[in-house]
């Protein structure tokens, strides 16, 4: 059965909400999941709160809300919420955004 870990877009205003928001998603409060995208990266990979054979996918719950408050905010020139679903796309990890 595969787990789904929810995001709650509305507490995600800035890059550094979302990582503490997935952090304690994943692995409850005070919670981590990467601080940035590399990192972040390397954890959907497993071994961070999730293992490496545990069926998993994310749900950006609210995500539209985050665009709008991140528009602006880029990673290599990537708007934000595109470069982290690039991250979850070549970790081969599903995120939804709803």
């Amino acid at each position: 059965m595969t787990r789904t870990i929810r995001l709650d877009g509305r507490r995600i205003g800035a890059p550094e909400d979302f990582y503490r928001e997935i952090g304690e998603a994943v692995n409850g409060p005070g919670g981590y999941f990467g601080t940035n995208l590399d990192a972040l990266a390397d954890c959907l990979r497993g071994g961070f709160g999730t293992e490496p054979d545990e069926p998993v996918e994310f749900e950006w719950r609210h995500s539209e809300s985050s665009r709008r408050r991140l528009r602006g905010v880029t990673r290599g020139g990537t708007a934000f919420v595109e470069a982290v679903r690039a991250a979850f796309d070549d970790a081969g990890v599903t995120l939804r955004l709803r």
